[in-house]
């Protein structure tokens, strides 16, 4: 039996220019997840990334944990099939149509930069909206699309895995989510919700064996708890 890691990556640089940075806080969260990795005993046989710059920052966190211990860890192998769905497309595409649906609607639009509740609320309806196929973009930007991009990707993982090994993917709240949710035969609408329950730097884990994957933990964070840092568990 193998074991596969989905890692979210850490806290990214959210309302500022150059989102898809880690922040301080979220280096901070990486390391923490590179100690406990250490210290559970945990040794990689591969590892993989997407091509997402907080989710390679994340790994390269972990990484230097390691190497500083004097303990190897795999080079990633990096596939876009790990990378978040493009939510910003998604939310050009949808809040004019919700606008003219529900005119209060703007009031939350004009604050979601400046205001975690109204981003929320914002990225909450639209993303429910866009899974349910209700209001779509495009076929590049549907949620099928998007949930087998994940799957093929992570079957591909698998398939190129040796039998008893430990693998870490380093990824984002959406393919851990699309995972899960495939796994456990969600509907898109409870996937997608459930994607907003993933904590920065958690880790939810699979195990799998010829072929076949099921469900192990889902959403890990004693790691960051036991720090007792106020506010190190983080959601955006």
């Amino acid at each position: 039996m193998s074991i596969l890691y989905l890692i979210r990556h850490g806290q990214a640089s959210f309302g500022t220019s150059d989102y898809d940075a880690l922040s301080n806080r979220g280096r901070h969260q990486a390391r923490v997840l590179g100690a406990f990795f250490l210290e559970a005993g945990i040794r990689f046989d591969a590892c993989w990334s997407g091509t997402l710059r907080r989710q390679q920052q994340t790994l390269g966190e972990v990484r230097d944990t390691y190497l500083k211990a004097g303990l190897d860890m795999p080079l990633p192998t990096e596939t876009a099939a790990l990378d978040e769905y493009d939510y910003e497309a998604i939310l050009r595409a949808l809040v004019p149509i919700i606008e003219k649906e529900d005119p209060a609607f703007i009031r939350d639009v004009g604050r979601m930069l400046s205001d975690r509740r109204a981003f929320q609320k914002v990225f909450g309806r639209v993303m429910t909206s866009w899974a349910s196929g209700l209001d779509t973009v495009d076929d590049r930007f549907s949620w099928p699309t998007f949930a087998k991009s994940v799957t093929t990707g992570i079957q591909g993982i698998i398939d190129r895995s040796d039998r008893g090994g430990h693998v870490a993917v380093f990824t984002s709240g959406g393919p851990i989510a699309a995972t899960v949710g495939r796994v456990t035969g969600l509907s898109a609408e409870n996937t997608v919700a459930l994607s907003w329950q993933l904590v920065n730097a958690s880790i939810t884990r699979f195990k799998f064996s010829d072929g076949q994957i099921s469900l192990a933990t889902f959403n890990e964070q004693g790691h960051l708890e036991r720090e007792g840092e106020i506010g190190l568990i983080t959601y955006r």
